[in-house]
């Protein structure tokens, strides 16, 4: 009588989870993938549409503005410097907590689609009728596998392909460098690289786990963990270089030229004058500097730049050239992806152990 109620209760639990006539094969697996997960892949595909027209739209109106500065900066109180800095509201505010959810988006994409694909089967203990039928278990994880990862690489390629405008449309409104921040590691389709990987990593840990809730907690700390020790190590994954630069010459200054600063800031006041030396390469003092600016503390910035520019006074800087962005985005971007590789070979021998004893 129990093993009666038992199959009973098996063949409700998964009813209509299989369509007539179709069985086992790739079209059965691709039905059953559907029928599991279409709420979130359509949930999905509504906020990547909604976020990707709306950072489109952002783009188009800061690049029109941009024209209408001639394709520069604009002047500080231009109604379209007005229009770009209105705080909050205003594009380039706006375009900053858009890049700063797309650097998330893949966090989201572990938890909600990676973490379920086994998780949700040992926790409903389906994978023991799912494995029983004639279909391997690693044809069976293969095929949503890549039917899943498919969606995913398709919605963060364009994700990702807009982003990278957006980043790179904000660093011309905006003038920073394309090597800070949201500006680097949403564009050079990063987002692309982060979001399948996290995908794989997610499934990972819901085969190691096995519980859904679990499973989304690991995900969260490995992508902040991961996230913040990127952050920390990525400007010294190649030797930076290091040179004098002097005041006056915007063309020589590694600000305006897409670097990453690593170490170049400037202190100056009467008990110490730190990183600023004259024409020669010589440490200067508070006397010389007082002698060549007289009251220069209570000068504007522009004006205490040219004072230093008319004595070619100079400061050394060590950072990563602009030139460089390319490399450190193929080799955050190998990182990541060597990373899901991982993760799925570990999913791939999670599975072969499990066998038919996953229930």
């Amino acid at each position: 009588m129990t093993q009666v109620t038992q199959a009973t209760q098996v063949e409700k639990s998964t009813a209509g989870l299989e369509p007539a006539g179709q069985g086992a094969g790739f079209a059965g697996l691709a039905w059953l993938t559907w029928r599991q997960h279409r709420w979130t892949l359509l949930g999905s595909l509504v906020l990547a549409a909604a976020l990707t027209g709306w950072m489109a739209y952002l783009a188009s109106d800061m690049t029109s503005l941009y024209h209408q500065c001639h394709n520069t900066l604009c002047p500080v109180g231009s109604p379209q410097f007005q229009t770009l800095n209105t705080r909050f509201t205003g594009p380039i505010d706006v375009a900053d907590n858009l890049l700063l959810g797309v650097r998330y988006l893949p966090l989201l994409i572990g938890i909600f689609l990676g973490v379920p694909l086994l998780a949700r089967e040992y926790e409903q203990r389906t994978l023991l009728l799912a494995w029983s039928q004639d279909i391997s278990p690693v044809r069976w994880l293969w095929t949503k596998l890549a039917l899943i990862g498919l969606f995913v690489a398709a919605l963060t390629a364009a994700l990702s392909a807009v982003a990278d405008h957006l980043a790179h449309v904000l660093h011309n409104v905006g003038g920073g460098s394309m090597f800070d921040g949201s500006l680097f590691l949403d564009s050079g389709m990063l987002p692309l690289a982060f979001g399948v990987s996290w995908f794989a990593i997610g499934v990972a840990l819901g085969a190691a786990v096995r519980r859904i809730l679990p499973a989304a907690m690991a995900v969260i700390l490995g992508f902040v963990g991961l996230m913040l020790t990127v952050q920390w190590h990525f400007p010294t994954l190649e030797a930076p270089v290091s040179r004098f630069f002097p005041f006056g010459d915007p063309a020589n200054r590694p600000g305006f030229t897409n670097a990453l600063v690593i170490n170049g800031g400037i202190q100056v006041g009467p008990d110490h004058v730190v990183n600023l030396f004259d024409a020669s390469r010589h440490a200067l003092n508070w006397a010389q500097v007082q002698h060549a600016c007289p009251n220069f503390l209570s000068l504007p910035g522009e004006a205490v730049t040219s004072c230093f520019a008319r004595n070619h006074f100079q400061r050394y800087a060590v950072y990563q050239p602009g030139s460089r962005i390319p490399e450190f985005h193929l080799i955050i971007a190998s990182g990541y992806l060597g990373l899901g590789l991982l993760a799925l070979v570990a999913a791939w021998l999670l599975v072969c152990r499990a066998g038919l004893s996953a229930g």
